[in-house]
């Protein structure tokens, strides 16, 4: 009887502990928040509202003016920043839409309305694209974002 309560005293808390480190991690399996998260994480969740992405980008001219030549002509970034998660996954779509030749408001409806990763997205837009190599393609544009954005942080 007594080995039965520790077995499901040790399920028990594992499962807690597993819970609650889930919590803390963004996507793709990132480090905790708070712990030096990046492009996409959750620490870069909490201190980024969804209303402040595009304001956080203009306070950089030299980001902005990168993005702002990558998006159609007129387009204002506060809105095209509007809804995305975090300004990293901004960037990363501003930079499929412009290596893929998607229109923007279509990739951005996929990620922000549908709620599809990037890859999913890109595979959605383009049909003819295989899953990995659009995954491959979502990579590109995100280890893109990180090097524009690591100055930013």
């Amino acid at each position: 009887m007594k080995s039965v309560i520790c077995s499901v005293a040790f399920v028990a808390c594992f499962s807690l502990s597993t819970s609650v480190l889930a919590q803390g991690r963004g996507q793709a399996g990132g480090p905790p928040a708070g712990h030096g998260g990046g492009i996409g994480h959750a620490a870069n969740t909490r201190t980024e509202t969804k209303a402040n992405i595009g304001q956080k980008i203009t306070e950089h001219p030299k980001l902005a003016s990168k993005l702002q030549s990558l998006l159609p002509a007129g387009t204002n970034l506060d809105a095209a920043a509007s809804g995305f998660k975090n300004m990293g996954q901004f960037v990363a779509a501003v930079h499929v839409s412009h290596n893929l030749n998607i229109p923007f408001d279509q990739l951005k409806e996929k990620m922000v309305t549908d709620h599809k990763s990037l890859g999913g997205a890109i595979h959605e837009l383009k049909p003819d694209m295989t899953k990995d190599v659009a995954d491959s393609e979502a990579q590109k544009a995100v280890t893109q974002a990180k090097e524009e954005t690591k100055s930013q942080s």
